[in-house]
């Protein structure tokens, strides 16, 4: 098979500069039909606009068990209990138990100091095997799981000190925490303020 281009001289022009003028032509009635000559509707539109990210900031406002709005969260927890709070020692072992966690998110939990800098995980006892990643059952990683509606109940070995040092929950004020996980962007969800032994 073989294609053969012919050239017509004089046509191609004309009917390229019609095909461009009525498209510019359809594109301005296009965009008249989206505006407005009313004032009173645009300031309307702007008003809303303006509204918007207000309304957002109280549904976050109310999405947070801790009160703070840093917009991190990862969603509501409705309960977070530990059998033992006070007094915690180095060896102890604590059991967790959480309800109602979002079943689309993923968590990790860990004793962790109760400050910390935004935007990355918290600083917690112990190294990686002393917190736990609660994770959906699909999740074969993950050291624990939660169940269909959410609920989950967790074992921590109790660490007072980082691995680092820079942490010592015996001088610094530290807390059960449960935040997002590495694909939730690390947001405090929940947290029971802990003691240690002297």
């Amino acid at each position: 098979m073989s294609i053969r281009l012919t050239r017509t001289t004089g046509t191609a022009r004309p009917v390229r500069r019609a095909a461009a003028l009525a498209a510019a032509a359809v594109l301005t009635v296009g965009v008249a039909a989206c505006g407005d000559d009313d004032d009173s509707d645009d300031d309307a539109a702007d008003d809303t606009a303006v509204e918007q990210p207000a309304d957002d900031d109280a549904d976050e406002a109310d999405d947070t068990d801790d009160g703070d709005d840093d917009g991190d969260d990862v969603g509501d927890v409705d309960g977070i209990s530990a059998d033992k709070t006070d007094d915690l020692a180095d060896g102890d072992t604590i059991t967790v138990t959480l309800t109602d966690l979002d079943t689309d998110q993923g968590y990790y939990l860990g004793i962790c100091a109760a400050e910390g800098a935004a935007g990355g995980p918290p600083t917690c006892t112990g190294g990686r095997e002393d917190s736990a990643w609660i994770a959906a059952e699909g999740e074969e990683r993950a050291t624990d799981h939660f169940d269909a509606e959410g609920n989950a109940e967790v074992e921590l070995d109790v660490k007072a000190t980082s691995e680092d040092g820079s942490l010592d929950c015996t001088t610094d004020s530290c807390v059960v925490k449960l935040f997002g996980d590495h694909q939730s962007g690390f947001g405090d969800v929940a947290e029971l303020p802990v003691s240690f032994a002297s």
